[in-house]
């Protein structure tokens, strides 16, 4: 494989750092519209995992000699949005359908990495989105089963 750019690697990175915003805002905006301690719970310690990862991908695109994005991307607004919004019209499910959707959102991450993991990445810079894609896997089979427990 040919080796990447500064430039091309920072884009994977800042790629990764606006998948961690949509995360943030999308567990923080969960936090607000589901009642069900465990749920919230889980939510609060994503917040904490994915800011500590955002926070080494911030640093790694600036070791690059790149400017790091500073929100995430503009669909992860609908979805927080779509998030809000079955709250609002589900009744009696309203923890089932926000776990879904939070749900939905690691998805994506698990995806996100995984693309990335992809590409030829430095080693160290591979190891570190490596391990961050085994959290995002991990953050999603934990809602999975969580989604379980709220049906």
């Amino acid at each position: 494989m040919v080796a990447m750019s500064n430039n091309e690697v920072a884009a994977v990175l800042n790629e990764l750092l606006e998948t961690c915003y949509d995360g943030l805002d999308g567990f923080r905006t969960a936090i607000t519209e589901v009642d069900n301690d465990d749920v919230i719970a889980y939510c609060e310690s994503r917040i904490q995992r994915i800011d500590e990862a955002a926070a080494d991908l911030y640093t790694a695109i600036q070791h690059l000699g790149v400017h790091p994005v500073e929100h995430g991307h503009p669909a992860a607004r609908v979805h927080r949005g779509w998030i809000q919004l079955r709250a609002v019209i589900t009744s009696g499910g309203t923890n089932a359908a926000i776990v879904t959707e939070i749900e939905r959102g690691e998805e994506r991450a698990v995806k996100t990495y995984y693309d990335a993991l992809k590409k030829p990445l430095p080693e160290a810079i591979h190891d570190m989105v490596q391990d961050q894609a085994q959290g995002a896997a991990e953050n999603l089979e934990h809602i999975r089963t969580l989604r379980e427990t709220t049906r």
